[in-house]
């Protein structure tokens, strides 16, 4: 809905909202951070607001089916936000919030970076900096030569925009 047409009471319901969920991030990414006694806080705190607004009005996501076709996918090109990442997606219900404290532990599936074999919910397994525009602009065409509409969203840190891959994959997408 254009947000022209959205009416200002409900606008502003949405705003606290996310600005709820995006407190809620940063909370929780602190909460982590001291049970590993590692981690980059400050990477998560930057993208809290838009890990809210695309989690929480963006996406079109289902949790009950992780692996569903048409689903929007985000992938993390600064992976190390991932611990923001995790409490969002224990809290829309891919799995259960008690699992966030075995962050970083030895086993864990939660590890600083997200894996896609392991964790439901994340789409692509994030780590090299540089590559992850150049995957994300490879699953939007897949999915449109797959006739599926899902859109992908490619959230990059200040550290991989000087990868020339980056500009390859600006230059190849259009």
């Amino acid at each position: 809905m254009p947000e022209s047409t959205i009416e200002r009471s409900d606008r502003e319901q949405l705003l606290a909202v996310l600005a709820d969920r995006a407190k809620f991030v940063r909370t929780e990414t602190l909460r982590l951070i001291a049970i590993a006694k590692s981690g980059h806080y400050t990477s998560v705190f930057s993208c809290a607001e838009i890990f809210a607004a695309l989690y929480y009005h963006t996406l079109r996501i289902r949790p009950d089916a992780p692996q569903w076709e048409n689903r929007d996918r985000l992938v993390l090109g600064k992976g190390h936000v991932a611990v923001g990442q995790y409490p969002l997606l224990a809290d829309l219900g891919y799995f259960e919030p008690s699992l966030l404290d075995t962050y970083t532990r030895v086993g864990s599936a939660f590890g600083d970076h997200p894996d896609m074999k392991l964790i439901p919910g994340a789409d692509f397994s994030s780590g090299s900096l540089g590559h992850n525009l150049s995957v994300s602009a490879g699953m939007a065409l897949a999915g449109r030569m797959d006739g599926l509409d899902y859109r992908v969203f490619c959230l990059l840190g200040d550290g991989e925009m000087n990868e020339g891959q980056n500009y390859e994959a600006m230059m190849a997408a259009g």
